[in-house]
């Protein structure tokens, strides 16, 4: 097995929205959820990753996805997982980690980390998990998108707005929201849990702004094909959960065979491959000429 070789160390490249909205295919973006990942990402040939809360939460700190980790939690892990690759990574702001204030502080903190992007959206976190989501007023979040716009230092830095009122109160408002959010300036918006590719195409006639659509199979949302979002026209695929969802799998798998006395590794596993993404070699050099 050959491994793309990951790119040195060095300055990240930004996420160019408005070439991709030229490509005519959306980009892909696989969500990490920790430096192997994102480094195997990277050598799998993609131009860039995402980073999402839950995920974090649930490998991180083997919690649900429902406001239980702080700030420093979720930055200080986003900051390993870049550790492992050098392409351009959109992260989930959440709710901004509390008002305009905490945004601000997360836009600056993000941003000097070398994120390439970041999102925001109108839940009201934490949610309380016996009861639907419910999303905060239009005035809320545009303010908080304000603070992230005015907080940032270069315009290479994108800030996304997102809306989860398409599930949490109806379509209407949630486009509503996603074009008020274009209005205010972001870069991009995200409108998750829409129930049919008709929503998806109602959404791209309000907003000129690219779209991010967040694809989860397996759940009431609809979730479009690749070809089906470049016929509609959207720009990015974000794949939040698609690579933790397979790794769950594979530990339950592993840990069944040592529990019937079969913990070798699978028939196909060639254990160089590890090796190769952790960089040995590179390690071994540096014990070779200092050590």
């Amino acid at each position: 097995m050959t491994i793309a070789e990951p790119k040195r160390a060095g300055l990240r490249p930004a996420l160019d929205l408005k070439t991709l909205a030229n490509t005519g295919r959306p980009l892909v973006l696989p969500g990490a959820h920790d430096a192997l990942s994102a480094r195997m990402i990277e050598a799998a040939g993609f131009s860039a990753y995402g980073v999402g809360g839950s995920a974090l939460a649930a490998v991180q700190l083997a919690l649900p996805d429902a406001g239980l980790q702080s700030f420093g939690e979720y930055r200080d892990a986003v900051g390993r997982i870049m550790e492992g690759s050098q392409l351009p990574v959109m992260v989930d702001g959440e709710n901004g980690f509390g008002d305009a204030k905490a945004v601000t502080r997360t836009v600056r903190s993000f941003e000097k980390l070398g994120v390439a992007a970041i999102a925001f959206e109108d839940l009201v976190l934490p949610p309380r998990l016996d009861r639907p989501p419910a999303v905060s007023t239009r005035e809320e979040i545009q303010g908080k998108l304000r603070a992230a716009l005015a907080a940032r230092s270069s315009d290479d830095f994108l800030i996304v707005g997102r809306s989860d009122a398409a599930y949490a109160v109806d379509l209407d408002e949630a486009i509503a929201r996603a074009v008020s959010y274009q209005d205010i300036g972001v870069d991009a918006v995200i409108v998750p849990g829409l129930a049919n590719a008709d929503a998806f195409k109602r959404l791209r006639d309000a907003v000129r702004v690219p779209i991010m659509a967040v694809v989860v199979s397996g759940t009431p949302w609809f979730a479009p094909s690749l070809d089906e979002l470049a016929q509609i026209g959207i720009e990015v695929a974000i794949y939040p959960a698609a690579i933790l969802w397979r790794v769950v799998i594979a530990m339950q798998q592993g840990l069944d065979a040592i529990r019937h006395d079969n913990g070798a590794a699978p028939a196909d596993f060639d254990p160089r491959v590890i090796g190769q993404y952790l960089k040995t070699a590179e390690w071994t050099e540096v014990d070779r000429h200092f050590a």
